[in-house]
């Protein structure tokens, strides 16, 4: 009897071993198939951000180009001896404010928080900078374009309604300007004249002033912040293509960032210039191309030179 329960016994301690070896090898291969999703998601969710990264550092590098010329142009202009002697072009340059309207491209991440998804693979390190990337340094960079947009209508609010020396429809769209002649009494001549005359007098007041100098350090200030987002963006872009290449030896290799492109100003001669002179036919208008002080302009039809 002794002997019949100890086999009892045994025969019921093996099958509890048996069931319990069974479920743990089922948790492991449940596990191993979670992560092979996870895995998958992962790599999916990073190459897209990958994608996503890619092309904010170009549409960044736009922006900073068109700041950095902007910032430069306007301090040449302010540092010209007689203000007297500068173009309309170049006087409006001076009292002109720049709209950054970036926004960073945050689909793939948003997508991250949805899931609950806190990572994206192994490398820790990896998933700290994207943490910190998106949380941080996205978010200066909203807080401080958003600052630089509500000074962008403040200014904008300035000009159209409470100063009355400038008259900015007339400068951004000469033809739309003179479509009702009871509106405007003065010719395109004697308009730009006058025009040029009250931009010189209010660059000149304590009011214009101050304002022309606040816009250019906000300029400055978002060109630093434009920097530094993209070298943020750069850094955590490498970082995910090194990860990427890890489980992908063959990726496309990325292409030559903004960051790292090189450009060198030329001087062509006069000759050379003189090539690209003419009139160049257009479906809605013509853009008449002109040679002044060596340099190339386009007039469009509203008499607007660039």
């Amino acid at each position: 009897m002794e002997n019949k329960t100890g086999k009892y016994f045994k025969y019921a301690i093996g099958e509890i071993l048996l069931v319990v070896i069974g479920i743990l090898i089922a948790l492991q291969l449940n596990n191993l198939n979670d992560n092979r999703k996870n895995s998958k998601l992962g790599y999916q969710f990073l190459t897209e951000m990958k994608s996503e990264l890619t092309g904010d550092l170009f549409t960044l590098g736009d922006h900073i180009k068109k700041l950095k010329n902007n910032i430069e142009n306007q301090e040449a202009a302010m540092n010209t001896k007689d203000i007297h002697k500068l173009s309309l072009d170049s006087l409006y340059m001076i009292i002109t404010p720049v709209n950054l309207n970036f926004r960073t491209s945050e689909l793939t991440y948003l997508k991250m928080n949805n899931l609950g998804i806190t990572s994206l693979s192994n490398n820790e390190n990896l998933n700290s900078k994207i943490l910190n990337y998106y949380n941080k340094n996205v978010e200066f960079l909203k807080g401080a374009l958003s600052h630089v947009f509500d000074d962008l209508m403040k200014y904008e609010k300035f000009y159209l309604y409470e100063q009355d020396k400038i008259d900015l429809i007339s400068i951004n769209n000469f033809v739309a300007s003179r479509e009702f002649s009871s509106l405007n009494t003065l010719s395109k001549d004697e308009a730009e004249k006058k025009l040029k005359s009250n931009i010189i007098e209010f660059i000149q007041s304590i009011k214009g002033r101050n304002l022309v100098l606040y816009d250019l350090g906000g300029k400055r200030f978002s060109l630093g912040v434009l920097n530094n987002i993209q070298a943020k963006t750069t850094n955590l872009l490498k970082a995910i293509y090194e990860e990427l290449k890890i489980h992908h030896p063959e990726i496309q290799a990325l292409p030559i960032l903004p960051a790292e492109m090189v450009y060198k100003e030329i001087t062509l001669s006069q000759d050379i210039l003189k090539n690209y002179i003419g009139t160049y036919k257009g479906e809605s208008f013509d853009l008449i191309v002109l040679l002044e002080n060596m340099r190339i302009y386009v007039e469009f039809p509203d008499g607007k030179k660039v």
